[in-house]
């Protein structure tokens, strides 16, 4: 909007800008946190050409390996860009499964394009798709895999794609699309690919800003914002002592932030206001950072010296049952018995983040839910904690020993660090019934105001699209008026 001649300014609450997609730097001393988003994928590659985001800094390279599973009985999964090795650690299982991982990636690379292509639409529509897809999307992740292959280990590492941040299980209907939609980025021109960014995940806010400066954007941190209404017409905001006036309001919070704490929710109609609490955003994600001395030295692949299997995502998920009691435990008790455990090294391919010698080991585990009726205590925290470090010294022995510093995020700290409601870390789920047109819009019943958070379409996973979304329309909206 700043490069199209318009007068803008940014009000962050945070002391830093980007949100949940931050780098924050000495929370201990010589480290860089990427603190809750860890890896980058659905970034809108028409966004960083346009904003010229690399003369801003921003830097990207592929993840690959892409994937590691490490199992009990000394077996273990590794997959990447190198389709012979693939087929090698896959025939080491089952042979049949490399025809069929092949077949299963063209199909999910078919749909993966096809939400891309709609992410931009400025009335988005579900109905877009032909009925075989939207029979994928609706049902389960679980369905789709296992149409494909049969190994345990295999249909775990993929029915994964489906279930990260959504409160459902592997065989529950939609998480096809969640499985779908984490395979839809194209930032690195293959469909479906991930990255690292260089410098960790506040790169991507720090390149945006830095664009937005060069054009005149002027950007306020560490201010509580309020929208001004006059009758139905959004006109500015209270900025702690200050009213800006403005001709639009575009608001990246979560909506029921938006709706029920930036303006009077008296003044929403009541249907649409009941839409906004009825809105399902109970996360069931927990964030733990371990700063280690020394890498993970996995049973079934030796050595602490960095490795292939180091870089790629390392799974904790040895079939798809293991992850429905994993679901089924937090839905029945509170909390996964064992979790659905997925790690991200990134100081092995960028060793700033860290000093010398040292590692980072992000951990996202899941089913630790928001709204667990026996509610969050510090000490449950540590619990979970102590869980998961348990779990992945099974298969890592060295790792309790190696753990020098950690950093525990459960959904309610989520919700109050970064404004996730809920501690989701989509804005609320991504599944039939909150996506396409059943998501909230971007222009709202507010004249005037308008969302550009992931609780607009397409949803999460640090796109850009919402936003680039929310800048057309207020464009021609003021163009028009």
């Amino acid at each position: 909007m700043a490069k199209a001649g318009r007068s803008v300014a940014v009000f962050e609450r945070a002391p830093v800008i980007g949100g949940a997609a931050v780098s924050e730097r000495d929370v201990w001393p010589g480290y860089t946190l990427s603190t809750a988003s860890y890896v980058c994928s659905l970034l809108d590659p028409w966004l960083v050409e346009k904003l010229d985001l690399h003369a801003h800094g921003l830097e990207y390279y592929r993840k690959d390996p892409y994937a590691f599973t490490p199992l009990l009985d000394g077996r273990s999964l590794l997959l990447g860009g190198d389709g012979a090795a693939n087929a090698r650690e896959i025939s080491a299982f089952d042979s049949a499964d490399v025809a069929g991982l092949e077949a299963y990636i063209r199909r999910t690379d078919r749909l993966g394009k096809a939400l891309f292509d709609s992410f931009s639409d400025e009335n988005p529509r579900f109905e877009r798709f032909d009925a075989d897809s939207r029979s994928v999307l609706l049902g389960s992740a679980a369905d789709l895999v296992e149409r494909y292959v049969s190994t345990p280990v295999l249909q775990a590492e993929l029915v994964n794609d489906g279930l990260i941040g959504t409160y459902r299980g592997p065989r529950d209907a939609g998480t096809g699309y969640v499985l779908a939609h984490h395979l839809a980025g194209r930032l690195l021109g293959t469909q479906g690919s991930w990255a690292y960014v260089r410098g960790g995940m506040g790169s991507v806010s720090q390149a945006l800003w830095g664009a937005a400066k060069s054009h005149g954007a002027e950007i306020y941190c560490g201010v509580d914002a309020r929208v001004i209404l006059e009758g139905d017409t959004a006109c500015g905001v209270h900025a702690e002592s200050r009213e800006i006036r403005a001709r639009a309001v575009i608001s990246n919070a979560h909506p029921r932030t938006t709706f029920l704490n930036l303006l009077d929710p008296s003044l929403l109609d009541a249907g649409f206001r009941a839409e906004v609490e009825r809105w399902q955003t109970v996360g069931p994600s927990l964030k733990v950072n371990l700063a280690l001395g020394e890498l993970p030295d996995f049973t079934c692949r030796p050595g602490k010296n960095p490795q292939p299997h180091h870089r790629a995502t390392i799974h904790v998920a040895p079939s798809v049952e293991y992850l429905q009691k994993a679901y089924d435990d937090a839905r029945a008790r509170g909390e996964s018995e064992e979790p659905l455990i997925e790690c991200f090294l990134q100081t092995p391919t960028d060793p700033t983040l860290a000093p010398p010698g040292k590692h980072i080991l992000s951990v996202f585990a899941q089913y630790f839910p928001y709204d667990r009726a026996d509610g969050w205590t510090d000490a449950k925290r540590e619990a979970a904690a102590d869980k998961i470090v348990a779990i992945l010294a099974r298969y890592a022995p060295n790792l309790p020993g190696a753990i020098e510093r950690r950093q525990i995020l459960a959904p309610p700290d989520l919700e109050e660090k970064f404004g996730l409601v809920g501690g989701h870390i989509f804005h609320g789920e991504l599944l039939p019934g909150q996506i396409y047109e059943d998501r909230f819009t971007t222009r709202t019943p507010v004249r005037g105001l308008y969302l550009c958070g992931s609780g607009a379409h397409p949803g999460g996973c640090v796109s850009g699209f919402p936003g680039k979304r929310a800048a057309h329309a207020v464009l021609r909206d003021l163009a028009a008026a």
